[in-house]
C-alpha cells in the first residue's frame, strides 16, 4: 500500500495519506508516539513504522482505534504486544463483525492479518495528561466512535464521524449522531482532520448535520447532494432501516442473535432496493 503523502500538522502531528485516500494520524510527544488508526493491515503500516524508526525507535506506539471499522483497525496486528486503545463498544463490535469483515473483503488485505482487539478500553474518555493527549467517546458515524484530542497542537482527529461529500450512516440514533457533530463543530480545536477528506471545516460538518437531519426526518435529498456517491447515500437509506430491523431481531433473539447469519440474509445494501430490503427484513421477522 503506497503513502501518496505525508503532512505535517503543529508541531509534532503528521498525517499520513494512502493511495485510497484514507488517512492515519500520527502524534510524536515526549514519551510515546500515538497513532490514530491502523489502516488495511501490516503493509500499511510499513511506511508508518520505518517514518518511526527515522526518529526515535524507541519510543513505545500507542494505537488509537477511531472505531472498529475493517479499513481503520487491520494494521493492529503489526502492534499487538502494546497498547491498543478504543471506547468500549469498539472492542466488544471489532469481536461480533471483525472476522466476518476479514473473510468479505480479502480484495483489501495489505499483507498477513490477524485481527487483534483493543485492549484498553475506556466509557466516556481516557487522558494523558503528561502528553496532552485525550480520547473521548463520540458516537456517531458507528456506535463505537471516539475522537482523538491533541492537546497541545490543538488538533482533533475525527476519524469517519465527518465526511465529504455526505457520511455513512452506521448508526441507528441519528439524534445522537448529530449531537456529536455539533459538538465536534464547537470544539476548540485549531485543526479537524478526518480519516477520508483530511482537513475539515465547519461548513463541510453543517452539511453533514443537513444531510443527516433531513434523513432522519424523512425529507426528500437533493440529488446534487449525494450525485458524487449514489451508493453511498443509497446504502444510508437502506442501513437505516436495516439497523432498525437489527435491533428489532437481536431484542426477539438476546444472547442467540448472530451477527454472520443475520447480515448474510440481505445482500449488499449499496445495491440492494429499498423495497425488496424491506421485504426480507419483514419476512425474516416474522419467521422467527
Amino acid at each position: 500500500m503506497v503513502i501518496k503523502d505525508v503532512s505535517k500538522v503543529g508541531n509534532r502531528g503528521v498525517i499520513f495519506t494512502f493511495d485510497d485516500d484514507i488517512t492515519v494520524y500520527l502524534i510524536h510527544t515526549d514519551r510515546y508516539w500515538f497513532l490514530c488508526d491502523t489502516h488495511l493491515g501490516p503493509q500499511s503500516m510499513e511506511g508508518i513504522k520505518n517514518y518511526i524508526s527515522m526518529r526515535s525507535n524507541e519510543k513505545e506506539v500507542i494505537v488509537f482505534n477511531s472505531h472498529s471499522d475493517w479499513d481503520h483497525i487491520w494494521g493492529n496486528c503489526v502492534f499487538q504486544n502494546g497498547i491498543i486503545i478504543s471506547h468500549e463498544t469498539c472492542r466488544k463490535r471489532m469481536d461480533e463483525i471483525g472476522e466476518f469483515d476479514l473473510v468479505r473483503l480479502t480484495e483489501f488485505h495489505r499483507g498477513v492479518i490477524k485481527l487483534v482487539l483493543p485492549n484498553l478500553t475506556f466509557s466516556d474518555k481516557i487522558t494523558f495528561a503528561e502528553d496532552e493527549i485525550e480520547f473521548i467517546y463520540a458516537p456517531g458515524h458507528t456506535i463505537d466512535s471516539a475522537v482523538c484530542f491533541d492537546r497541545k497542537d490543538s488538533v482533533l482527529f475525527v476519524g469517519d464521524l465527518v465526511e465529504y461529500p455526505i457520511p455513512y450512516l452506521d448508526f441507528s440514533d441519528l439524534e445522537a449522531y448529530m449531537k456529536t457533530l455539533e459538538f465536534i463543530k464547537s470544539f476548540p480545536a485549531r485543526v479537524k482532520i478526518s480519516s477520508h477528506s483530511g482537513i475539515i471545516d465547519n461548513a463541510l460538518i453543517d452539511r453533514n448535520i443537513t444531510y443527516i437531519k433531513n434523513i432522519f426526518e424523512g425529507n426528500p435529498i437533493d440529488p446534487i447532494v449525494y450525485q458524487e456517491c449514489p451508493d453511498v447515500h443509497n446504502f444510508n437509506i437502506n442501513n437505516t432501516l436495516y439497523l432498525k430491523y437489527e435491533n428489532m431481531v437481536r431484542e426477539k433473539l438476546k444472547d442467540s442473535f448472530d451477527y454472520t447469519s443475520f447480515r448474510c440474509e440481505f445482500g449488499d445494501l449499496k445495491k440492494v432496493s429499498y423495497t425488496d430490503l424491506q421485504e426480507a427484513l419483514e419476512l425474516y421477522l416474522a419467521h422467527l
